[in-house]
């Protein structure tokens, strides 16, 4: 492709591969190349999906990291071996350290994958709930699968497990700001913005960790440096990347420099309604906001578009969007405290360069800077909006139209509900 090219030509080798092949789909000249030139592996590839069939899941994460480890092992000049996992495969769990939690002997994730090979979708999804347990998804689930993997069976590589929480947007590289996909909250901060999500089940209270890429990425390279000068003896290290225990933003504030944003700051140039969102707290709170700012608004716009021959679309699209804010709930409604010696460890060996070079120090992050280039970041990368001023201006013209809209029609009900209960009022009084 040209995405591979491109790398050959400024000197990576970017090669294909497919984590559910056999030897992780690399032809027999890509396995030479990576098993006699590589110092350093570092294990991404997963789905992050939360709503993944379990089969799909484990072969994805547990397997894709089974043929990983083949391939390390045939890796004659391996001084590193990475496995990003995530600070949420223990999230079951309220305070976690950076060490291995045991998950019993019903979890052997070998004997796990083995079902996989033989056993039939719909019986190993009637499985899903049992293993789950006290988690909340597949994500999760096989995560912790893949490091009680990793500690069982791969002890004898130079091994290091590096979890992250929710990652987001950069900080400053490559820019502030920068997104290329629509996992975590940027996709609920789309929804937001365009004003199609509008009530979230959740707690304002609590913590909102989330951690930029390039904050990981720079972690994630001392923790390669880091494990390749250990003893291959020793125990591996398993290091968090989070940012809610140290330096905590509540989701509260978060939501106010959102609205704020969207609303008033820098909208996007196409909207269904003006920004607005609230958290419920109650399962009833959520099905009548629900109702009230989803459903109902939905029904309405679908009936415009057939009436004006146009697609309805919206009842399809909050379906999407309750689907992909339920599987977020579980992480708004809770927070966690992650121990953080081997992060403060690795900080603590860096000199003031490479502390420049490689910062991963979360208490410089400015939440208030931050949080706007992640908005405008969602604008820029992910919905490749025209940022010219003029296209912003009408952007605001637009929200301020909608917004008178929106009093008028509040107008008009109250008008209404007062012109029909006046006489009812009115006869009380005479009576």
């Amino acid at each position: 492709s040209d995405v591979v090219s491109s790398f050959r030509s400024s000197g990576i080798n970017a090669e294909y591969g497919d984590v559910l092949e056999k030897g992780l789909g690399l032809s027999e000249e890509d396995e030479k190349l990576v098993t006699e030139n590589c110092h350093v592996i570092i294990h991404s590839a997963a789905t992050i999906r939360f709503d993944d069939h379990i089969k799909l899941s484990l072969q994805l994460n547990v397997g894709g990291t089974v043929k990983m480890v083949e391939i390390a092992r045939k890796t004659k000049n391996l001084i590193s071996f990475i496995h990003i996992s995530t600070a949420y495969a223990n999230c079951n769990l309220n305070n976690i350290e950076e060490r291995f939690y045991e998950m019993g002997p019903e979890y052997d994730p070998l004997k796990l994958l083995e079902l996989c090979e033989w056993m039939d979708e719909d019986v190993m999804g009637s499985m899903t709930e049992p293993l789950l347990r006290d988690r909340p998804n597949t994500y999760c689930l096989t995560k912790a699968l893949t490091e009680a993997y990793l500690f069982q069976h791969a002890t004898d590589l130079p091994l290091g497990i590096f979890r992250p929480s929710i990652v987001g947007a950069s900080w400053k590289e490559p820019a502030p700001g920068w997104i290329d996909n629509y996992n975590g909250p940027s996709g609920l901060f789309v929804a937001v913005g365009k004003g199609v999500l509008r009530i979230l089940e959740g707690d304002v209270t609590k913590v909102a960790d989330v951690i930029p890429i390039d904050h990981c990425v720079n972690m994630l390279i001392v923790v390669g440096w880091y494990t390749s000068t250990l003893p291959v003896e020793d125990k591996p290290l398993i290091y968090h990347c989070t940012s809610g225990t140290k330096h905590p933003f509540t989701w509260f504030k978060l939501g106010t420099l959102l609205l704020e944003f969207f609303s008033q700051q820098e909208p996007y140039n196409e909207v269904f309604r003006r920004p607005a969102v609230n958290f419920a707290t109650s399962k009833m709170e959520l099905a009548y906001w629900k109702l009230i700012s989803h459903t109902i608004p939905a029904y309405l716009a679908d009936g415009a578009a057939k009436v004006s021959g146009s697609k309805p679309v919206m009842r399809r699209a909050y379906d999407k969007v309750h689907k992909a804010s339920e599987t977020f709930t579980f992480f708004t409604k809770r927070e966690w405290t992650w121990t953080s010696e081997n992060c403060d460890m690795l900080w603590g060996l860096l000199s003031e360069v490479d502390k420049k070079l490689y910062n991963f120090d979360v208490m410089e992050i400015v939440w208030e800077q931050y949080y706007p280039n992640f908005f405008r970041g969602t604008k820029k990368y992910l919905l490749k909006e025209d940022m010219s001023e003029d296209k912003l201006v009408l952007a605001k013209q637009r929200q301020m139209r909608l917004k008178n809209m929106t009093h008028a029609c509040v107008a008009i009900f109250l008008a209404s509900v007062l012109y029909f209960l006046y006489p009812l009022l009115l006869g009380s009084f005479r009576s």
